[in-house]
């Protein structure tokens, strides 16, 4: 994802987000936090590009799943940190065994397998509460995925059970600020936007379906077909079979939405990152500073996954006479048409 823009404001009051979103005319959804500042200005963007053309495109709001997942993990990291200790307890009682054993000492007799098999009871027990609420989390986690473990497209409804079933489990205080987080609408809003974009661009809902699970399965579905010959011999005809001109190019639209369908703000926290460790060896953030950590970004090639070797400016379709991040500083300004907010690219 590219870093459009990177601004040192004095706060983040809806009113400094708002200035910021106003320019991007055909933006259709955002992804944050849950901060109140940029939730407020998304709804007043959207109420004014109401106001001033009715049929302007709705504005969408979704939350970042990234900080429900990093919440989520530091309640879980708190609650294995807290069973650790038993466990490294009945390790050691299980090595007092052993050293008994190599002395020829009777282990039942000097009383090490008994205080190995209680602690190792008590560590069992302690785990238990704990595996718990990981496979209660890994049913809410199962609500962001796009797909199904049966290769169906996951929707809202779907979605909102498994969270409804896991946070069942997730009863503690410790766990109020990922309930709020789970519940709240927005969290599954990328599931909304999806199916209408997959609406829009085939209309068939069977067609829909047919694709979107080819397309399930050429990206790593494990859906497992069993062993008869038959069912085998059919998964891999659906997965390899050509198609025809109109079935390609509708399958070639799902899959441009499935790719594209954004669940987290992957570049802000990214730069995140980065700028973390400047502050760290800075007190003061500048603008100056900030725009040419943009610029870096924006230029820096990515190493692994679909955009392998590409830059996220070259993603984004702007072209420029190079993305090399040294040559474009040394580059004149006037040599330079970084268009970024014009009405295509910030589409």
């Amino acid at each position: 994802m590219t870093a459009v823009f990177c601004h040192n404001a004095k706060d983040r009051k809806a009113e400094t987000w708002q200035q910021q979103l106003t320019p991007f005319e055909d933006l259709e959804f955002v992804i944050s936090d849950a901060a109140k500042g940029i939730a407020t200005a998304v709804q007043q963007t959207a109420q004014l590009r109401r106001e001033s053309d009715p049929l302007a495109s709705a504005l969408g709001h979704g939350l970042d799943l990234f900080h429900t997942t990093q919440e989520a993990q530091r309640v879980l990291t708190q609650a294995w940190r807290a069973v650790e200790p038993l466990w490294e307890q009945a390790e050691t009682c299980d090595a007092r065994v052993q050293r008994d054993k190599k002395q020829g000492i009777d282990a039942r007799r000097s009383g090490s397998a008994g205080a190995a098999r209680t602690a190792w009871s008590e560590a069992i027990e302690a785990f238990k509460p704990v595996e718990r609420l990981e496979s209660a989390w890994d049913r809410c986690r199962s609500a962001f995925e796009l797909f199904r473990p049966d290769g169906q497209l996951n929707d809202r409804r779907w979605a909102e059970a498994q969270i409804k079933a896991g946070l069942s489990e997730l009863t503690g205080p410790e766990w109020r600020k990922v309930r709020n987080f789970l519940t709240d609408r927005r969290s599954l809003a990328f599931l909304d936007r999806m199916h209408q974009r997959l609406a829009a661009a085939e209309p068939r809902k069977e067609w829909r379906e047919v694709l979107a699970w080819r397309w399930w399965r050429r990206h790593g579905g494990s859906s497992n077909p069993g062993s008869c010959p038959l069912a085998m011999m059919a998964y891999a005809v659906a997965m390899h079979l050509p198609l025809e001109d109109t079935e390609q190019a509708a399958y070639d639209r799902i899959a441009a939405i499935l790719e594209d369908t954004v669940r987290a703000s992957s570049a802000v926290e990214c730069m995140n990152s980065v700028l973390r460790m400047q502050q760290s060896r800075h007190r003061r953030m500048t603008q100056p500073m900030l725009d040419l950590k943009r610029l870096y970004w924006n230029c820096h090639p990515f190493r692994s996954g679909p955009r392998k070797k590409q830059c996220p400016y070259q993603a984004l379709g702007l072209e420029l006479p190079t993305y090399d991040f040294w040559t474009l500083l040394r580059s004149a300004p006037a040599d330079l048409t970084q268009e970024l907010s014009t009405t295509a690219i910030a589409a």
